[in-house]
């Protein structure tokens, strides 16, 4: 993973030792972009989790916690979603605004800015955990001179297939005292998306005035979870847990203390967080509206009221995977570059690009996926990703399940929805053996989520490698 980050001198901007990050210290009064400024903002599960963790490791430095911005959200969301649509990788604006510059157009009249950047996984626990490897990151993470924060996170296609492109700004205009730093500030549960594996449960918790928590717990669909104390003091720190999730399906998630003089608070306040677990998992929602309701003792206030329907709630429909057909759907548009190892034959490379018709029930890790290339007349070339790797699934989804990635052995395979509908096939594999090469047609066949689909190209002899589209 890449990270980049930042470190004050003064009231200057540079790179920090090595990579670098960013940080700055001014005083300015600038015209903000209302239009910009008062955009729609609704933060992502995993962008909310960067403040969660941010703050769990800020209570271990006896640091009082950040709170969300919208405004520094929505300049994360700009920063992020510039570099991933323009596959740049830099604090400053792809089209060279400077990155304080932008910040400023929707978090006006700063005291204190500093952003971090990272390009790779998504996950917000390793995220966050490369950042805190890093003196400049880390020295903005533990940053006294903030208040708020916004983070973003946007996923784009690079070189080395799909990557995430993660920006967490923060910022001090003195709008924060400590006496309205809410008593539970962030939660998440990390990975959100997952199989039967273990999860992260992360609430923080602060008091103003030192005083301890009743009780701090999860509400995990109709269970109640007591999380124990994982970094700080009682009444700044973080609580947690590690829960391991069986079945299939969404489960709503519910962070709740019971402060000192007994009153109930819970995060989200009028939602839930919803984790996704197996298959019947991939597509779950961010949040729900019909949040868990039960009572785990103590505290007062009422619990929050289910979200009323007009009658019996409808069965759900099983999601099946659908059935297999070969239809040879064709492979449009399609490329493929087949270059053998100069010296040694089985260290060829292969990639293969294609976008499949659309599918609206296509699910590309229900079953193994297998692609086969013939080329040159008698050239032939297969792999196979199974459907497991280790007891988990092969294929990943991102936390909307539009992008599937996964590696086995020296075969990389993403699938990656496009707005149309229609999915994108990107496979990569080195250390192949390839056979002679020839000019003429080459074929692909691809066997995915109970599907088959084909298709060819013309290839042509290009700087010792076979090229096709």
């Amino acid at each position: 993973m890449r990270v980049r980050d930042g470190s004050p001198r003064g009231s200057r901007c540079r790179w920090a030792t090595g990579i670098g990050a960013w940080t700055l210290i001014l005083v300015v009064s600038i015209n903000l972009d209302v239009r910009s400024a008062n955009a729609a903002l609704t933060p992502a599960a995993d962008e909310l989790a960067l403040l969660a963790l941010c703050n769990q490791s800020r209570a271990a430095g006896g640091l009082a916690p950040l709170v969300w911005s919208d405004s520094l959200g929505r300049a994360a969301r700009a920063h992020s979603t510039d570099m991933a649509d323009n596959n740049c990788y830099q604090h400053n604006s792809c089209n060279g605004t400077y990155w304080s510059a932008r910040v400023r157009q929707y978090y006006a009249a700063p005291s204190a800015l500093g952003e971090n950047i990272a390009l790779g996984a998504g996950d917000p626990r390793l995220l966050h955990d490369a950042w805190m490897e890093s003196s400049g990151h880390r020295a903005n993470i533990m940053g006294s001179a903030y208040t708020e924060f916004g983070a973003a996170i946007a996923l784009g296609e690079t070189n080395f297939g799909v990557w995430a492109y993660a920006t967490e700004d923060f910022g001090n205009r003195g709008a924060v005292p400590r006496t309205a730093i809410p008593t539970l500030p962030a939660g998440a549960v990390v990975p959100r998306i997952g199989g039967g594996e273990e999860r992260e449960l992360v609430v923080n918790y602060y008091h103003h005035n030192g005083s301890a928590p009743i009780a701090v717990r999860a509400l995990v669909g109709p269970s109640c979870v007591n999380l124990a104390k994982t970094s700080g003091s009682a009444a700044n720190g973080s609580y947690g847990a590690r829960r391991a999730f069986s079945g299939s399906g969404c489960v709503p998630v519910v962070f709740e203390a019971i402060r000192a003089d007994g009153v109930r608070v819970r995060w989200p306040e009028n939602e839930a967080i919803l984790v996704g677990v197996g298959v019947g998992g991939l597509y779950c929602a961010d949040t729900t509206t019909s949040v868990p309701t039960q009572d785990c003792g103590g505290g007062s206030g009422p619990a929050p009221t289910p979200t009323p329907t007009a009658g019996p709630a409808p069965t759900p429909t099983p999601r099946l995977a659908p059935t297999p057909r070969p239809d040879g759907a064709g492979l449009n548009p399609l490329r493929v570059v087949l270059k053998p190892g100069e010296a040694n034959k089985s260290k060829g490379n292969v990639q293969v690009q294609a976008t499949l018709p659309e599918a609206p029930t296509f699910d590309p890790s229900s079953e193994p996926v297998t692609v086969s290339v013939r080329f040159g007349g008698s050239g032939d070339w297969r792999t196979t990703l199974p459907a497991l790797c280790d007891g988990k699934p092969c294929l990943k989804p991102n936390t909307s399940a539009s992008v599937f990635n996964g590696k086995h052995g020296s075969t990389t395979v993403s699938f990656i929805r496009a707005q149309s509908g229609k999915w994108k096939l990107r496979v990569s594999a080195r250390n192949q053996t390839l056979g002679a090469m020839a000019r003429g047609s080459v074929s692909v066949a691809v066997s995915a989520g109970g599907r088959s689909f084909s298709g060819s190209a013309q290839g042509e002899l290009k700087d010792n490698s076979l090229v096709a589209d």
